[in-house]
Parts: C-alpha cells; structure tokens; sequence
C-alpha cells in the first residue's frame, strides 16, 4: 500500500462525499461520517470501478466500509 493510492482514495472520497480532505485518514470508515451514508457510499464504489476497470460484487460493496478496507480490497 503507497501514500499515492491513500492518497487518491481520501481524495475520491472527499470529493464524492463533501468531507473535508484533512478530516480522512487510513482509520476513517462510513460510520464516522453522516455524509459517508448508503448513496455517498455507492458512488464512491462506482468511482472506484471506473478509475480501476474493475467490478465489485454487491456483496463486497458492503464490506468496503472503510478506507482501510477499500485499500487492502
């Protein structure tokens, strides 16, 4: 794990979702946040399959609730 993929995730998180960039870290996940809600969420996993060309099952989708879970995914 780089501090540039960190790096771009904070930064497509925050962009999806209104949370200001220094509020975000490794240790940030959904439930820290009331903008990071069900929707906020979705778009961040559709980003994240666009940027990577990739596709996550909705199952996982759910799982991904952190940054730290998105980066290991």
């Amino acid at each position: 794990m780089t501090n540039i993929k960190l790096e771009k995730l904070i930064s497509l998180i925050s962009k999806t979702t209104t949370i200001k960039i220094n509020d975000l870290n490794i240790n940030s996940c959904a439930n820290d946040f009331a903008k990071w809600d069900s929707l906020a969420h979705l778009r961040i996993m559709l980003e994240i399959e666009k940027m990577y060309k990739i596709k996550i099952s909705t199952s996982k989708m759910s799982e991904l609730n952190s940054v730290k879970s998105i980066l290991s995914y």
